[in-house]
């Protein structure tokens, strides 16, 4: 997640001290070193930003010093993923829960159209769906070919996922027409 080489010596020192600080997890280090001059929307050769850093890492005090400073918790890397897409996509349902605690957007969407809930159903994550639905995700979002969380349950054939997405259709009055299981 780290590649330095086309950055002066000043700054790549300064870079690296922060993720050694953000790696051990050290918030009163990772805050001195961007009082030293690097930014807190600074991000690493794949526009991991020292939050996404200290997300990936699970160093949640580092997380909550960084946003107590204004750090931004859905500050995209160069593919458009936020740490909380990251943790939808991978399972991590911990982290969805803690990141949607301090005000992560569930909803966020990449240039492609991508969002967590749609990729947490296609991978099967059942804690991650249930914990963004709970933090306000929406699932009536549509895909480019006007598809919604439920159509792709339905046509994985996840029946929990459905009877659970379903449930939440009924819990918010949503009546959109969808094509029987099969």
């Amino acid at each position: 997640m780290n590649d330095m080489a086309d950055k002066g010596p000043m700054a790549a020192h300064l870079e690296q001290a922060l993720l050694d600080a953000v790696r051990t997890g050290n918030a009163q280090e990772v805050l001195r070193r961007l009082d030293d001059g690097l930014s807190f929307a600074w991000r690493d050769a794949e526009g991991c930003s020292a939050l996404f850093h200290a997300v990936y890492r699970r160093q949640w005090k580092v997380v909550d010093a960084l946003l107590a400073r204004g750090a931004s918790i859905d500050l995209p890397d160069f593919r458009g993923w936020t740490p909380l897409f990251w943790a939808a996509f991978n399972g991590h349902a911990d982290i969805v829960m803690f990141l949607i605690s301090r005000g992560a957007d569930p909803d966020v969407r990449t240039a492609e159209g991508e969002w967590p809930l749609f990729w947490a159903v296609y991978k099967g994550h059942m804690a991650v769906v249930r914990h963004l639905l709970i933090g306000g995700a929406r699932r009536d979002l549509l895909d480019g070919d006007g598809h919604d969380v439920l159509w792709l349950a339905r046509t994985l054939k996840r029946r929990e996922f459905v009877a659970m997405l379903e449930g939440q259709r009924r819990r918010h009055g949503i009546s959109r027409a969808q094509p029987d299981e099969t």
